[in-house]
C-alpha cells in the first residue's frame, strides 16, 4: 500500500501504530517506508489544533509533502488526525491520480479514554 492514511481522536494510539507499520514494512519488505505527520512537520499540536487557520495551513503542508513523496514503490504514512472527509478524498483523488493503491487505518478509541491519555 503506497498510501496509509492513519484516521482518529488526538491521542488515540495513531503515532505508535504508525511507528509499528513501518517497523513492519521495513522488516518485510525492501520498499522505503515514509511517515509523515505532525511531528515531522516540527508543529506544537495543542497551538495548531486550537487555531482552525493554523490548523488549515498545517493540512496543506502535509498534503503537499505527501504529494512529494507518493510513488509506485515507496510506502508512505500519513500520521494525522486526517478526520475531514473532504480532505481525505482530496489524498484518494492524488493517489488516484499516482495510480497507486491506499488504506484508511482507523484508530478506535473512546473519547474519553483519548482525554485521558492526552493528560
Amino acid at each position: 500500500m503506497p498510501l496509509i492514511v492513519m484516521c482518529g481522536y488526538p491521542c488515540s494510539g495513531k503515532s505508535r501504530r504508525a511507528e509499528e507499520l513501518k517497523a513492519f514494512f521495513e522488516e518485510s519488505t525492501e520498499r522505503k517506508v515514509h511517515i509523515v505527520g505532525d511531528g515531522s512537520l516540527g508543529v506544537e499540536k495543542n497551538t495548531v489544533y486550537a487555531d482552525s487557520q493554523k490548523e488549515k495551513n498545517v493540512r496543506a503542508s502535509l498534503k503537499a509533502e505527501v504529494e512529494r513523496k507518493v510513488n509506485k514503490d515507496d510506502i508512505v504514512i500519513l500520521d494525522s488526525l486526517n478526520y475531514i472527509k473532504g480532505y481525505r478524498y482530496e489524498l484518494f483523488c492524488l493517489i488516484k491520480h499516482a495510480q497507486t493503491p491506499h488504506c484508511l487505518v482507523y484508530s478506535l478509541t473512546s473519547h474519553e479514554e483519548s482525554s485521558l491519555w492526552n493528560t
